[in-house]
């Protein structure tokens, strides 16, 4: 007996073309002996391999694989939002297109998140990467982004996922141009589950997700989410006012009541100017950044251009 809900998922592609026949394939069968209703979105995020050339070949074997070919390389970010847009579903799936993910475990969730009566279903990696750096980063980021909003984020959690459609309705009322997904969802709060699924090896290519990648990430959802960059500039400011009234109250001290001489010298100023002006670039730099936000948002320039649409 197949379940009555229709459902999407999104997949956002770039250079994948060695995964994408095994994993349309693979979601074919799970989705089609299991659900009356179905469609796979693939956003093509200006891939430089075959993958658009590929998907375009498997969509016209099947009318529930759809494709959005984006005009450029835009990002993940953009190119879920694109297919979080186009989604048409009663749930919503997200998953990478990298087979580290097992199409067939779309059915454990479906079961977890209609039991539990959740509004979104987590996946918590059994296995995290091998990989030693991937292992730190992504779990410090984890870990601070948990404390930052008060909540338990697990720091093995994936992107795998499934939530309803009025997840997904409130998820698209967001319309800053640098989104993440991710702490976004944790952000919104809403009743959710969490299923522990293994995480495969990557068997095609290699990870675009550098060291580099995660620290941009994480230092983007700082200062989305929070005031902690604009607060620690406070801090640290005051901070160094505090040391330079101390410092300046010893030196009187030591001159009034044990006749010391005043520290005198150009390798004095200079090292204090230098520390002085070090902190104001510090602080500039911080204020600049989100003075670079503001103008973006205040352009409201679409996240995405859309190129080409197949069966759709």
């Amino acid at each position: 007996m197949k379940f009555a809900s229709k459902i999407s998922v999104v997949i956002p592609v770039y250079n994948n073309a060695s995964a994408l026949s095994e994993l349309s394939l693979r979601l074919a069968d799970t989705l089609g002996g299991n659900f009356t209703e179905y469609e796979v979105l693939f956003v093509n995020d200006g891939s430089r391999d075959d993958s658009l050339l590929l998907l375009k070949k498997l969509a016209l074997s099947n009318d529930h694989l759809k494709v959005l070919n984006l005009s450029r390389n835009f990002g993940q970010h953009p190119a879920i939002c694109a297919g979080f847009e186009s989604a048409t579903g009663d749930y919503v799936v997200l998953m990478d297109a990298d087979l580290q993910d097992s199409p067939e475990d779309i059915l454990k969730l479906y079961k977890k998140i209609t039991t539990d009566h959740s509004d979104v279903a987590y996946t918590i990696k059994a296995s995290d990467d091998k990989l030693l750096t991937s292992r730190i980063s992504s779990g410090l980021y984890h870990f601070v982004f948990s404390k930052i909003i008060g909540s338990n984020v697990p720091l093995n959690i994936g992107t795998f996922r499934m939530f309803n459609k009025n997840f997904l309705n409130e998820i698209k009322r967001y319309k800053e141009f640098n989104i993440l997904y991710g702490p976004l969802m944790f952000f919104m709060g809403f009743k959710s589950t969490f299923v522990t699924l293994n995480h495969q090896d990557r068997k095609h290519g290699k990870s675009t997700y550098t060291f580099s990648k995660r620290l941009k990430l994480a230092v983007n959802s700082l200062v989305s989410y929070t005031d902690i960059p604009h607060k620690l500039s406070v801090y640290f400011g005051a901070l160094i006012l505090f040391i330079s009234f101390t410092y300046g109250a010893m030196v009187l001290c030591q001159y009034l009541f044990f006749g010391s001489q005043l520290p005198g010298g150009t390798t004095l100023i200079i090292f204090i100017l230098s520390i002085m002006l070090g902190c104001f670039m510090l602080f500039l730099g911080i204020i600049g950044g989100y003075l670079f936000r503001v103008y973006q948002e205040v352009l409201a320039r679409p996240r995405y251009h859309i190129q080409e649409k197949i069966n759709l």
